[in-house]
């Protein structure tokens, strides 16, 4: 990327009720309420960020785990390859669903070679 990018964002995908007060700290909110919606969303986020172009890059993106369900994860692993932005998973309002934990277990594993979490 050129010094172009003069601005990091980060933003939050998740249901409205959910992200709609992350605003008040500077975050982006982008509201989601299927996986599709967020594949949709991530979409749209990573191409802002890679096109030089534009004075924006989202430096790191949270989705709120639950609108995972069903998401199709190849689609999901393409979107989210390379370094921005950093997705990180956030538990919704029930509570850690896993994949959160999963996905660290996966990454843990091809970083060491043996499952350790």
């Amino acid at each position: 990327m050129s010094d172009f990018h003069s601005q990091h964002i980060i933003a939050i995908i998740g249901p409205h009720d959910t992200v709609s007060g992350f605003a008040a700290l500077g975050v982006e909110a982008h509201p989601a309420n299927s996986a599709a919606d967020v594949l949709e969303r991530l979409r749209e986020i990573k191409a802002l960020t890679i096109d030089e172009t534009k004075p924006v890059v989202y430096a790191v993106v949270c989705i709120i785990e639950d609108l995972l369900q069903g998401i199709d994860r190849a689609e999901y692993e393409k979107i989210t390859a390379g370094a921005l932005p950093a997705v990180v998973l956030l538990p919704g309002p029930q509570g850690s669903q896993g994949y959160a934990e999963a996905r660290l277990r996966q990454l843990s594993e091809q970083a060491v070679g043996s499952a350790i979490i």
